[in-house]
């Protein structure tokens, strides 16, 4: 009996040890599944946007050096609890080689765009895309020039929203999200005069 009660605290001792390691392992780190950090997403692009802008009222070039701080995101994870004496550490990047190259080339049209949101021909739309909202205030011979405008700005704003979800790892529904937070920076950003889209779809023009 005495040598049966010896093997059984023994095994008891091995199965809490192996529970306690595998609790401990698991804590370690851990991850914490949201649906989407919308706070933080809107503060990115709101940076983003914000850097675009200023550089240009600046005359320097728009892109800095990309954040040594940022980790790789996996799946569609966005805070990352450790057990240590870190808090939660959220991470959202919009400062990818390509974002920041994107940039650039939204920075080269800007005065052009600018211009046209003041003069009240241009919009910024809820999608985060640019629309000619009056055309009859061009002449017809620039209204060519003002499309070309507003389709190249199209065209590199879908790109910059695509690899923003690409370099997130988030899932292709996320898309909208990242327009709708891009469009409220622009929004922000932009002069008197241009036009505004609401959520609810209605067009307001800048005061």
């Amino acid at each position: 009996m005495k040598m049966t009660m010896q093997a059984l605290v023994s095994q008891m001792t091995k199965k809490y040890f192996l529970t306690g390691l595998l609790l401990f392992t698991g804590l370690a780190c851990v991850t914490v599944h949201v649906t989407f950090p919308e706070s933080a997403v809107q503060k990115a692009t709101d940076d983003y946007v914000r850097e675009l802008y200023r550089a240009k009222e600046k005359g320097r070039p728009s892109t800095p050096e990309p954040s040594p701080s940022l980790a790789p995101m996996h799946a569609d994870l966005q805070f990352t609890l450790f057990t240590s004496a870190h808090a939660e550490e959220l991470v959202f990047k919009v400062d990818s080689e390509k974002a920041l190259k994107i940039r650039d080339r939204l920075s080269k049209r800007l005065d052009d765009v600018l211009a046209q949101k003041r003069a009240g021909v241009l919009g910024e739309a809820r999608d985060g895309m640019l629309q000619l909202k009056e055309p009859g205030k061009l002449k017809k011979l620039f209204t060519k020039k003002i499309e070309t405008l507003v389709a190249e700005e199209n065209k590199d704003r879908a790109d910059l929203y695509a690899e923003v979800l690409s370099s997130n790892a988030l899932p292709a529904a996320r898309l909208i999200d990242i327009q709708r937070s891009f469009a409220r920076s622009f929004q922000a950003e932009s002069p008197s005069g241009t036009w505004l889209q609401g959520a609810d779809g209605t067009w307001l023009q800048k005061p």
